[in-house]
């Protein structure tokens, strides 16, 4: 039984090398030592591209250190920091039952790392950053306006693409300005030439990616501040949702109108002492439009997020219809909600003339 297979195996070493192999791998060596460099000197720019890879990812994440905590802990990749995505999601609902048991708010990043690191505990976290200066704007877009007089509203998009669905037919235009920007144009033109307020306001488009929204904003929203320090209010203007038709309208004087939602951020995730203030005035906007237009606002709703709110006393996310109107019903409400806060800027301005914001 043995002498058999060491017969064979005698037998397999005598047999000739397999030449076939041999010459197919000195042609593969012949092509990494002469044919790939030749392809390589004459394509220089394909091969730099290759070598800066590397840089460019690092640049990438270095760009936005969000990412890189998401990666770290992808308990943050399933929640929005604002907590604006439009539809409630099963692993939000699932965090939030989850914190409640252990006591920790698992959808506040300062909450879980103070939970893992109780050192972290004793850190007092500022509120509010320092607000920087303007810079500059990008290619296509506005540059920051800056404007003389006491009596002056700011007005940006943070969901710039947001849009309505009977005249665009779809709820959003990704990459680009959707009709809450033409919303924003409206309420600044009708304060300017019928009402003499100044207006300064960004077209900048902030929700090129839809998580990072309120991240990149806030950017829009301190460079209006930062040069243009006497704002009286600043106004972010959306577009609300899962609303039917008939939640979404009003008729006033005739006229269908797009009804209007006011949202104020509180101190649920974040510090946010302030909030009360900006709750205060938002109700009365709210308050004020009614009295005038029954009907035309929906009131205000208190959520989880800063918005932004933060960085003023006198900072409004002021929804203008939903997906169920046309863009030029929310154009109509948006023109009667500026002579409601002309009548307000005016009263303030006239109470206290050297009021500016803190």
């Amino acid at each position: 039984m043995y002498s058999v297979t060491a017969n064979r195996c005698r037998r397999a070493l005598q047999c000739r090398p397999p030449f076939k192999i041999i010459g197919v791998l000195f042609l593969l060596l012949f092509c990494l030592i002469k044919v790939i460099p030749a392809i390589f000197a004459v394509q220089p720019l394909w091969v730099s591209a290759v070598k800066e890879l590397p840089g460019r990812a690092l640049d990438s994440y270095q760009a936005e250190p969000l990412q890189i905590i998401k990666g770290a802990l992808p308990i943050f990749r399933w929640s929005s920091f604002e907590g604006d995505s439009e539809t409630p999601t099963f692993m939000g609902s699932f965090l939030h039952g989850a914190g409640s048991v252990g006591r920790v708010n698992l959808q506040n990043p300062a909450a879980v790392l103070q939970s893992q690191i109780p050192l972290l505990a004793a850190v007092d976290f500022p509120d509010v950053a320092p607000v920087s200066s303007p810079a500059p704007d990008e290619a296509g877009e506005k540059a920051i306006p800056t404007l003389a007089g006491e009596r002056l509203v700011c007005v940006y998009n943070t969901h710039t693409g947001e849009t309505y669905r009977l005249t665009d037919g779809v709820d959003r235009l990704d990459g680009r300005r959707g009709g809450v920007v033409m919303v924003a144009a409206a309420f600044q033109e009708t304060l300017e030439s019928s009402y003499g307020i100044n207006v300064a306001r960004s077209d900048k488009i902030n929700d090129m990616d839809y998580n990072m929204s309120y991240i990149e904003s806030e950017k829009t929203a301190r460079e209006l501040l930062a040069a243009n320090p006497k704002t009286s209010v600043i106004f972010d203007i959306h577009r609300d949702s899962k609303k039917t038709r008939e939640q979404s309208i009003v008729n006033i004087d005739g006229q269908v109108m797009a009804t209007l939602l006011f949202i104020v951020g509180s101190d649920t995730r974040r510090p946010f002492p302030g909030w009360r203030q900006n709750y205060a005035f938002a109700v009365e906007l709210s308050d004020r439009i009614n009295e005038k237009y029954p009907g035309l606002s929906l009131g205000v709703r208190v959520q989880d997020g800063l918005y932004n709110q933060n960085l003023h006393p006198r900072a409004v996310l002021l929804e203008v219809g939903t997906t169920e109107n046309s863009c030029e019903e929310a154009v109509r409400s948006a023109r009667l909600v500026a002579g409601v806060v002309a009548d307000v800027v005016g009263e303030e301005h006239a109470k206290d003339p050297e009021a500016v914001s803190d």
